[in-house]
């Protein structure tokens, strides 16, 4: 028994080294094809290397520092509470907003759109990202070739669907208006602009890629200011409301305030020579009306003192780690691993190829057969 299964095994093992000898034979016969397919591959992918354009990224780093929880802001909750304000979540709990918000508010259009749009400077003619975005589309030959034959349709009727939503589209408020190019350049910003968080250390990366090394160094940095700008407006949200509205009843007190003294005051001038009991009455009430107005708008400026240290509180100080550099060198392409990759391609689809061409051609056969 013991003896059949070694004769087993080693017969196995002798069908194994029969077949992988069998494969390097076939390899060997077919040396000569497999060599051109690799060179073939070979120079495509130095054609590729060389054609490939440069691509350079600038960084930014920073850290937003935020100020600790405010204990005296609790007063100004009744107030806010009466201008239908909720400031719980401005004084209660964590003052840091949640990392993860950073990336949804670089997926957002608003900001995309801002950095769309965001000036740049020292490009010429290229006055915005959305100028560089158009003059790379237009002086690629590929897309123009394909934009006036496969895409001339899709765009005559692009036209008319355009025309006709101009008629019948109205801005509305609190939804943002994206159009069907810019949307193609959100895309695009999806490619070149990459937010990196470090939530242990506490430390947020923007990365911009670019041909232009100027271009990524802008982007980067005007991606780092609107990141901010808009990072600070959502984390004083409340205060802000609660500011506004502040200075809209102090504007009001103030002229009320104004208006009671220029009562008393014309009703003294008028009635200097009179000593009746109506005109103490009537100056008394006078008196009592300018000394509420008095409190009252004492009391407005008191809060709104209040509330403008508590915005200078939620604004939070972005600390620049590492500020943004306009690039040297290049971070893209890797020529040698591009040049490896083809090669490693067309070994492999050669070899495949001639392993595969037998049981192909048996196939085949037996189908024409069957039929």
């Amino acid at each position: 028994m013991a003896e059949n299964i070694e004769n087993t095994l080693k017969t196995s093992n002798e069908d194994d080294s029969i077949d992988i000898i069998a494969l390097l034979f076939k390899v060997w016969i077919a040396r000569n094809f497999i060599l051109k397919i690799i060179i073939t591959f070979g120079l495509i992918g130095v054609m590729v290397a060389l054609t490939t354009p440069n691509q350079y990224e600038a960084t930014s780093m920073f850290t937003p520092n935020y100020s600790a929880k405010s204990s005296g802001s609790s007063g100004l909750k009744g107030l806010a509470s009466l201008a239908g304000i909720n400031i719980g979540s401005m004084t209660e709990g964590t003052n840091e907003i949640s990392p993860m918000l950073y990336g949804k508010i670089v997926e957002s259009a608003t900001f995309k759109k801002e950095l769309l749009y965001a000036p740049l400077k020292n490009l010429g003619e290229i006055k915005s990202l959305r100028d560089y975005f158009i003059k790379e589309l237009s002086s690629s030959v590929l897309s123009t070739i394909k934009e006036y034959t496969i895409g001339l349709p899709s765009k005559i009727i692009g036209l008319f669907k355009e025309q006709k939503e101009n008629l019948i589209t109205e801005s509305l408020d609190g939804i943002v208006s994206v159009s069907e190019e810019d949307y193609g350049y959100f895309k695009i910003i999806d490619g070149i602009l990459t937010l990196s968080i470090n939530d242990k250390d506490g430390y947020i990366e923007i990365f911009s890629k670019s041909k232009n090394p100027q271009i990524a160094a802008q982007v980067a940095k005007n991606a780092e200011s609107i990141l901010q700008r808009q990072i600070i407006a959502l984390k004083t949200k409340s205060s802000q409301e609660l500011l506004q509205y502040l200075e809209e009843q102090y504007n009001l007190k103030k002229q009320l305030l104004n208006n009671a003294q220029d009562k008393l005051s014309n009703f003294v001038d008028r009635n200097l020579n009179i000593s009746r009991s109506s005109f103490s009455n009537k100056q008394t009430r006078l008196e009592t009306e300018l000394q509420t107005a008095t409190a009252v708008f004492q009391n407005i400026v008191t809060q709104l003192e209040q509330v403008k240290l508590q915005v200078a509180k939620d604004t939070p100080v972005f600390s620049i780690i590492k500020s943004v550099v306009i690039p040297n060198k290049k971070s893209e392409p890797k020529r040698s691993l591009l040049v490896m990759i083809w090669l490693f391609l067309g070994v492999v689809l050669s070899i495949g190829f001639v392993f595969s061409k037998e049981p192909i051609k048996k196939v085949i056969k037996e189908i024409k057969a069957k039929n």
